[in-house]
């Protein structure tokens, strides 16, 4: 039983020790554009399905009233089981407020590739060093206290 605990732990730490390597690895700005284009997009696609989804749940959900959404003038047949369009609704509807973390991540991943530049900044070399440069191509992070 005692060696089953090690393993569990020594398994747990070693998933934990990839994970953190893997996580620290430093981006490029072109990097965090490419995220934030892949996550917006994510958050349309989400978004529109959920939406599509919400608005087929609902022309189709009968409460006993003939009103329908797509085409309110035709009378619906009733529906013994309205489960399946109801949770078409709620499913449709919780996929709109899901997008709404991606389009958060996806600006501020375009926030953090905005701040990236790079610029030449200026050595630290004494004049009387020679030919050396004085401004060395630096990849440069600003960080908005």
């Amino acid at each position: 039983m005692k060696t089953r605990k090690i393993w569990a732990f020594l398994l747990t730490a070693f998933l934990i020790v990839i994970t953190l390597a893997a996580s620290a690895q430093e981006m490029s700005r072109q990097d965090y554009l490419d995220k934030s284009k892949r996550q917006k997009t994510a958050g349309f696609v989400t978004l529109g399905g959920g939406l599509v989804l919400g608005i087929i749940g609902a022309s189709n959900y009968d409460d006993g009233s003939n009103f329908n959404i797509i085409a309110p003038t035709v009378p619906k047949q009733k529906d013994p089981s309205n489960a399946m369009w109801s949770t078409l609704m709620i499913t449709g509807g919780l996929a709109m407020i899901g997008s709404i973390p991606m389009f958060i991540s996806s600006s501020k991943n375009k926030k953090k590739a905005a701040q990236l530049s790079f610029n030449p900044l200026p050595t630290n070399i004494p004049k009387y060093a020679g030919n050396i440069p004085r401004h060395v191509p630096s990849l440069t992070l600003t960080l908005p206290l």
